[in-house]
C-alpha cells in the first residue's frame, strides 16, 4: 500500500489522546494493539521496547511480553521514518509500526465509528 506521512501522525495524536492500550492480539498472520477508541492491526515488522527490552514481531507469535503493554496510558506518536510510525507510552516503553509499499495492506488503523459510517486508514 503507502508509506506513513504527517497527517496519520496529526490524526493519531488527537485521536489517541488521554487513551491507553486497552489490549494487544497476537495471531498467525498479524499483530494488533487496541486503544480505547482505535484499533491497529500490523501485518509486517513491529519492534517494542517493553519493559527496557527491544523485540521484534515478524510474521509469526512469539514469546515476547505483549501484556505487558496493556493499560499503559499514550504519550505521543512520530515518525522515525516514511516506513515506521512510533508510538509512544508513557512510562517510555513504545511501539514501532512498519508498513511496505506493495499491493498488501501492511497497517489497518480502525477508529471509533460515527453512526454506521466506518473509519478507517490503510497503510
Amino acid at each position: 500500500m503507502i508509506l506513513f506521512n504527517s497527517d496519520i501522525v496529526e490524526v493519531l495524536q488527537m485521536a489517541l489522546s488521554e487513551q491507553y492500550l486497552d489490549s494487544t492480539l497476537l495471531s498467525s498472520c498479524g499483530i494488533g494493539f487496541k486503544f480505547c477508541d482505535v484499533k491497529i492491526h500490523c501485518n509486517e515488522r513491529v519492534i517494542a521496547r517493553i519493559d527496557g527490552k527491544i523485540y521484534e514481531w515478524d510474521d509469526s507469535p512469539n514469546s515476547a511480553p505483549w501484556g505487558n503493554l496493556v493499560r499503559q496510558q499514550f504519550s505521543n506518536v512520530c515518525l522515525s521514518s516514511p516506513s515506521l510510525l512510533k508510538i509512544t507510552l508513557q512510562s517510555g516503553d513504545y511501539i514501532k509500526i512498519e508498513t511496505l509499499e506493495n499491493q498488501y495492506e501492511s497497517v489497518i488503523i480502525n477508529f471509533s465509528s460515527k453512526g454506521k459510517e466506518i473509519i478507517m486508514e490503510i497503510f
